[in-house]
């Protein structure tokens, strides 16, 4: 049984555009230190910018300013794990599964997709009127 334990760090950043690449070169940091290789990190960072991208838009929708996002970068042994939160309005999952069964997502609502298709894991957290959390994973390549 292995008694290593994850690290964690947890970055707040205002409800802004402009603090997403703040995040971005944050995620980029933790991913090279653990080796990740360039493609891995490019992915890590455009799956962050978009769940940021996100967040952005729905605290906007929920009167705006003055809401906080936190980014944690969870550093396991083989594996990244970025979570993304924000108190935005949230979504409800069954509407969003029902829009991709019909092939109906609209302009703007491919950012999910984006996620789930560079990454090895997606969560998503969700309620109505109670904000998300996204947990995004990247397991390091195999050596």
């Amino acid at each position: 049984m292995s008694t290593t334990t994850a690290s964690r760090i947890e970055l707040k950043i205002p409800s802004r555009p402009e603090f997403i690449s703040v995040a971005r070169l944050a995620v980029s940091a933790v991913a090279n230190r653990m080796g990740f290789d360039y493609d891995s990190i490019e992915d890590l960072k455009v799956a962050t910018g978009e769940a940021l991208t996100n967040a952005i838009q729905h605290a906007e929708t929920c009167g705006g300013g003055g809401h906080e996002i936190v980014v944690c970068c969870v550093i396991e042994s083989q594996s990244l794990v970025i979570e993304v939160q924000d108190t935005g309005r949230g979504f409800d999952p069954e509407v969003r599964r029902q829009a991709l069964e019909q092939d109906e997502l609209q302009e703007g609502g491919l950012g999910l997709l984006l996620i789930e298709s560079l990454m090895d894991e997606v969560v998503f957290k969700t309620k109505p009127g109670k904000g998300t959390l996204v947990r995004m994973t990247k397991r390091l390549p195999a050596p």
